[in-house]
């Protein structure tokens, strides 16, 4: 099976990418049966934020994601760097540090995708 960390890095003036994004881990994990996880870092991290004039659309996407199973995680330094706090983010979305989870999932065998 196929493991793949698909990272969100493009901010919210790139919000086709952002999309694209959340459907390629969806179909990943329901066309092609992977082992699919998404980790917001950078400007992606401005996807997850639920004080935004598109959150309707994101929220929809991330919970979608999160039917199928796929973990979702956003980075606290990235975060830290746009402005955001916990409370300024969607529920259930798991704090990390960005850069560890990432080589902690290049060591597991997994492929990394950027958007």
């Amino acid at each position: 099976m196929s493991k793949i960390l698909v990272m969100l890095t493009t901010g919210k003036d790139n919000i086709n990418a952002e999309m694209v994004a959340f459907s390629f881990a969806f179909n990943a994990v329901k066309n092609a049966k992977a082992k699919v996880e998404l980790l917001f870092l950078g400007r992606g991290v401005q996807a997850a934020n639920k004080n935004q004039k598109s959150s309707p659309q994101f929220l929809e996407q991330i919970n979608m994601l999160m039917a199928e199973g796929i973990p979702l995680r956003i980075c606290k330094v990235s975060m830290a760097g746009e402005g955001l706090t916990e409370n300024d983010i969607f529920p259930k979305l798991e704090s990390v540090y960005g850069g560890v989870e990432v080589d902690a999932r290049i060591q597991d065998g997994y492929s990394v995708i950027t958007f």
